[in-house]
């Protein structure tokens, strides 16, 4: 059963219309296409609190007891170096905040290559240690091969399933195991949130979260739990009963962790792999034994780097600098507009400068916002986990599939009769 789930065919290709949601813009003329899109900008964020200090500006320059004495140089605002040394301070802590928030997002897209890369790796060695073949093919037996439907030749006897069948079993547990992993790092428990591939993958809707006429993203733990509901991960098989009862709940009815969960499936895809060297048909039992350590080694690998992905996932960015930012970006916004209406005097240009000052900072801080949690969807920047799911899916359909040979033409014309020979050589 699971074997026709994961019958490689190209039309899944055309089912699985996944949205590219990290933003691909263009270049080019001077930067003008990327002023005219909103979603997945920064600038939003600034807009509000540059309204506020603009606000402040303009209630302070219509009061003139308080403009009197804001705009007297001498009595108020001599010289703004006190102030340029505070915004100085505020803005490298801004600065290295974005560049500590854009490595764990590199870190992240990382790590989750490298593991995506490991778990295959050993998938596809489990595939090919297990693979029949003989000397008069070049290469060994694909999955959907008409002899790796049969029994094995040699070790048929021992039983358990075809190699096509094994196949099917392996990226199931493999394409499982990388769901399961991703839930973690996104921190979804609901296993109702793994579908089967792929029938209604298709309709699968955005992964960004939708943004309000600003361009600005609601963020709720409701809402998140809603969008992992629009973001389900395709599992290839699907999620079997008996597999979701040993995933759901611990031997005490308690919810099992999401990290416990992949360490689980990672055992079965080892005791599978296991299980068929030393009980079953196939050619694994024959590899050589230096060689087939290299597939569990490389199973390890990945569950490392499941570990150095995991370590963005469950460290947020420290409370404190996060924190100090914050107490010092709002001082800053409520202090602007006191020294630009001691500096300047026209109206119009202090509520211009107040906006901007004001709305400089507030955008750069959010691109740290944006970029320190990769894995939870606040907005479109964030990493496409469904897609990736979906990139380790089809790579898993390829390793069952070998170029058949095509017949020689000396081998045709041998097959023809006479009379369908000279027909070909007319037509010529």
């Amino acid at each position: 059963a699971i074997l026709a789930n994961v019958q490689p065919r190209r039309e899944f290709h055309g089912q699985c219309k996944f949205r590219r949601i990290m933003i691909y813009y263009r270049k080019g003329w001077g930067g003008l296409p990327l002023l005219f899109r909103v979603a997945g900008t920064s600038w939003p964020y600034g807009i509000l609190p540059g309204l506020l200090s603009t606000a402040i500006s303009l209630v302070m320059s219509h009061i003139p007891d308080i403009d009197a004495i804001v705009s007297d140089r001498n009595a108020f605002i001599s010289h703004p170096y006190a102030f340029q040394l505070f915004a100085y301070l505020l803005g490298f802590l801004m600065v290295f905040r974005t560049n500590f928030a854009y490595q764990r997002y590199w870190e992240a897209m990382g790590a989750m290559q490298n593991m995506a890369a490991k778990w295959l790796d050993g998938a596809l060695m489990g595939i090919v240690f297990d693979a029949g073949g003989d000397a008069q093919k070049p290469l060994l037996l694909g999955a959907m091969c008409a002899d790796s439907k049969k029994p094995h030749p040699k070790s048929g006897s021992k039983g358990g399933p075809e190699h096509s069948r094994f196949y099917g079993e392996i990226v199931h547990l493999c394409s499982l195991l990388h769901a399961v992993a991703l839930q973690h790092l996104r921190h979804d428990s609901n296993l109702d949130n793994l579908e089967y591939a792929y029938p209604s993958a298709g309709n699968t809707k955005s992964i960004s979260v939708k943004m309000s006429t600003l361009g600005i993203p609601q963020f709720s733990r409701a809402k998140v739990g809603d969008i992992y509901k629009q973001q389900k991960l395709p599992v290839l098989g699907g999620l079997l009963p008996e597999e979701r009862k040993a995933l759901e709940t611990d031997s005490t009815g308690q919810t099992l962790p999401t990290e416990s969960r992949v360490v689980m499936v990672e055992s079965w895809f080892m005791r599978r792999l296991i299980a068929r060297q030393k009980f079953e048909q196939g050619e694994s039992a024959v590899t050589s034994p230096p060689i087939l350590s290299r597939l569990y080694q490389v199973i390890s690998d990945g569950t490392l780097w499941f570990g150095a992905a995991s370590k963005v996932a469950v460290t947020p960015f420290p409370f404190p600098y996060h924190n100090l930012i914050a107490v010092f970006l709002w001082m800053y916004t409520f202090l602007v507009p006191v020294l630009v209406n001691g500096i300047i005097m026209e109206n119009t240009l202090r509520a211009v400068f107040c906006f901007c000052s004001v709305f400089c900072y507030h955008a750069l801080n959010n691109i740290g916002d944006n970029l320190e949690d990769p894995y939870l969807p606040y907005d479109p920047n964030e990493l496409p986990l469904p897609e990736m799911q979906h990139s380790v899916n089809m790579r898993l359909f390829a390793m069952g599939v070998v170029p058949e040979p095509e017949a020689s033409h000396e081998e045709i014309e041998l097959d023809m009769d006479a009379a369908d020979l000279k027909a070909k050589l007319n037509g010529h």
